[in-house]
């Protein structure tokens, strides 16, 4: 289905010169914490159901502000999250579920939604690294060391979902890691890299 909301949304982040927005939705009575990023090709649309256990879905946006109406593995959790939350014994049927959430998603970006890197990790849990480590700390640099596989697949996802598009070049060009920390120690990605490179 096309997400209209979603696209409208896109338009006014690049606007703010944004890449991320969190929110809110009610479905029905149940409720979730979303992130809408674009850091990520195709962009991702996440939700995360608010209560005593949280179950976190990911929408992978596609050119056009597609999203796929199959559901796949989240289609139990997801029935499940709109059941407890009132939605009675209705099976989920994709489009209209889709319809109902572009419905609810805002079309105006605002500076003050822009997610910290703490709220990141909290409503994104395909980000697997260290996830007790939200705050970045320096770059780890593999330049003169015999690794191949570094920095590694799960540490420049979690750059480009935490940091963006441009923290995650430079990991790539200078063949460094991020080295996260859990406790914010007030350190841009920028200010960090090193300079007798």
């Amino acid at each position: 289905m096309r997400m209209t909301s979603l696209q409208a949304l896109h338009r006014s982040m690049i606007n703010l010169d944004v890449d991320i927005q969190q929110f809110q939705v009610t479905l029905g009575a149940a409720e979730f914490d979303c992130l809408f990023s674009t850091r990520e090709s195709p962009f991702v649309l996440a939700l995360t159901s608010r209560g005593l256990n949280p179950h976190f879905f990911k929408f992978e946006v596609t050119q056009g502000y597609w999203i796929r109406e199959y559901f796949g593995d989240m289609y139990g959790d997801l029935l499940e999250v709109l059941r407890n939350g009132g939605a009675g014994n209705e099976p989920l049927k994709p489009g209209p579920f889709l319809e109902q959430l572009n419905n609810q998603l805002p079309t105006t970006a605002h500076a003050e939604r822009v997610s910290s890197t703490a709220e990141i990790i909290r409503l994104r849990a395909d980000i697997t690294e260290d996830r007790d480590k939200p705050y970045f700390d320096t770059w780890i640099y593999w330049k003169d060391k015999k690794y191949k596989d570094v920095p590694s697949t799960d540490n420049q996802a979690k750059t480009l979902a935490l940091i963006g598009p441009e923290a995650l070049k430079y990991s790539k060009e200078m063949k460094a890691s991020t080295k996260w920390s859990a406790t914010d120690l007030n350190r841009n990605w920028t200010t960090q890299k090193r300079s007798d490179l």
